[in-house]
């Protein structure tokens, strides 16, 4: 893959993106690896790497906002967007998933032959259980959609009332621990919705300011503070596993320094690698299927007994380069090609091209 540079204001963002996907992978990837291989990977390092999912929903907030100012959208035409973007190839690695385990079931995953769990996946309603374990955050990315539409199209300040709101009830049901105890609304009261207002205020003060001269400072503190959140995190859970599992610890551990790290990212001159651009294009599809390919990549060396040779860090680095280069190959014949197809059949006025947005 070519290394030349290339120079773009939302390069950097697409940088973070990649580093964001490949976080997740390596959280999933150590626990299933050290379960069925017993390795764990660089001392499980990435304990934190879930964190990537908060980088994700700032930079949500962040694009959504900054990509719809005076276009002039309505309603329609931006969920179209947005559901060409999500769905479609959610879909296909959904119904791929459900083929493979109606082919082969597992005991543990029967929660896919529930009706309404299929149902629920293919909508992404918020419920417990999906067919694809990463599609909850997903949902909150669909909630986070319609209210941006159905506010901040019809007028921008109806979505800070409506974020003041929001924000105001949330931290109130989280002080008091205040819960209906039905999943679908106990979500829209869930404290990861606040990364999404945060990457909001990212973008109206990058609009602001564009010549922010403190953008070091942001850029900085943000990375130090991702960093130590990690090891903090890391280390509390060592010591007790029930460490920051309230929904709110996410904010403060690593959505406040993702959007510092963000909002500094953004004032970058620096040229970005290709190969990371390239990374952020495919970390949707890195996103969606990298679970299943480790999964399908383990069931390999088990079968073939490579299991002593491949339980280090040599074979551990070899998987997440597999996983890494198949999701890409993925990316490149599926899902890119996929965007074109829909957007040159429901945009046919429009220039099309695949959006990585």
């Amino acid at each position: 893959m070519s290394l030349k540079v290339k120079t773009s204001k939302i390069d950097p963002l697409q940088a973070l993106r990649a580093f964001a996907a490949i976080a997740v992978m390596f959280y999933h990837g150590t626990e299933m690896i050290n379960a069925q291989l017993g390795y764990l990977f660089l001392n499980n390092a990435f304990k934190a790497g879930f964190s990537g999912v908060d980088v994700f929903f700032v930079l949500s907030g962040f694009i959504i906002l900054y990509t719809s100012r005076n276009k002039g959208f309505g309603v329609g035409e931006f969920l179209k967007k947005r559901f060409i973007r999500i769905y479609p190839i959610y879909w296909v690695v959904t119904i791929l998933l459900l083929l493979a385990y109606f082919a082969a079931p597992s005991a543990d995953q029967v929660h896919k032959e529930d009706p309404l769990v299929i149902i629920g996946s293919f909508l992404l309603f918020p419920q417990e259980k999906y067919v694809l374990g990463v599609a909850w955050t997903l949902s909150y990315e669909i909630i986070f959609y319609l209210v941006f539409a159905l506010t901040y199209l019809k007028s921008p300040k109806l979505l800070l009332y409506t974020f003041l709101g929001w924000i105001s009830i949330i931290l109130i049901t989280t002080l008091f621990h205040i819960q209906t105890g039905i999943f679908a609304i106990d979500a829209f009261l869930n404290p990861v919705i606040i990364n999404f207002a945060f990457g909001c205020l990212v973008a109206h003060l990058y609009t602001k300011y564009p010549d922010f001269q403190f953008w070091r400072l942001s850029l900085f503190a943000g990375a130090i503070l991702f960093i130590v959140a990690s090891v903090v995190y890391c280390q509390a859970v060592l010591q007790d596993p029930t460490a920051f599992t309230a929904p709110i610890s996410r904010v403060y551990l690593f959505g406040i320094p993702a959007t510092l790290l963000i909002f500094g990212s953004l004032y970058l001159k620096t040229v970005v690698p290709r190969v990371l651009v390239y990374l952020g294009d495919a970390s949707y599809s890195l996103y969606l299927i990298h679970g299943t390919v480790l999964s399908i990549l383990i069931k390999l060396v088990v079968k073939f007994h490579l299991n002593e040779v491949m339980n280090n860090l040599a074979g551990a680095i070899l998987l997440f380069t597999l996983t890494v280069i198949l999701s890409c190959l993925f990316y490149s014949f599926v899902e890119k090609r996929l965007l074109t197809i829909l957007n040159q059949f429901f945009f046919k006025s429009q220039k099309t091209k695949a959006s990585v947005v």
